[in-house]
């Protein structure tokens, strides 16, 4: 995936990269759609004849672009600037598009990884993974994770085989 590899350190691989689900967006442009409803609504009731009216149309027309950037456009860059990353070295999250921030696990300090789903997930195919690890951070959340069962099962993969080639290629048969 184009958008990981700038994340990627000299000595490791993509084994999997992904954003959060695309529901992460399903309420912001419902709002997003009553905002410019109300906005055509306001439009329609204000009288067009009279000098108020037309700096009106300019005061609802403003809210409502400002209300679109505030309520769709800050959450569409958020949604944007996250990134899930499994390489063959680590567990990477990168969050934010002005304020950024990166939480990275080493493979090797992968303990345990859960997932929860619940129904309405199950339906939308996304869910939560949490990554414990064997450091002084402790947990990793992915929210809103397409196919969190199968992401589980990439991540215990790369941690098998990053494991297996910290052991050396005699001590892999001894499992």
């Amino acid at each position: 995936m184009g958008f990981a590899d700038r994340y990627l350190a000299e000595d490791e691989s993509l084994v999997h990269a992904t954003r959060q689900h695309w529901t992460e967006l399903v309420g912001e442009f419902v709002i997003l759609c009553l905002v410019w409803i109300v906005a055509g609504a306001l439009l329609w009731v204000i009288p067009a004849g009279e000098d108020w009216g037309r700096i009106a149309d300019f005061v609802v027309l403003g809210a409502a672009a400002a209300l679109s950037l505030w309520f769709w456009l800050v959450p569409l860059l958020r949604w944007r600037g996250t990134v899930y990353i499994i390489t063959t070295k680590r567990v990477y999250k990168r969050s934010g598009f002005l304020t950024k921030t990166g939480h990275s696990i080493p493979l090797i300090r992968v303990n345990d990884v859960a997932f929860r789903v619940t129904l309405w997930e199950r339906i939308w195919r996304y869910g939560t993974l949490d990554i414990q690890s064997a450091s002084e951070h402790g947990m990793l959340r992915l929210k809103r994770v397409p196919d969190p069962e199968g992401l589980k099962s990439k991540i215990y993969q790369a941690v098998d085989a990053e494991r297996q080639r910290q052991a050396g290629p005699g001590m892999a048969d001894y499992r």
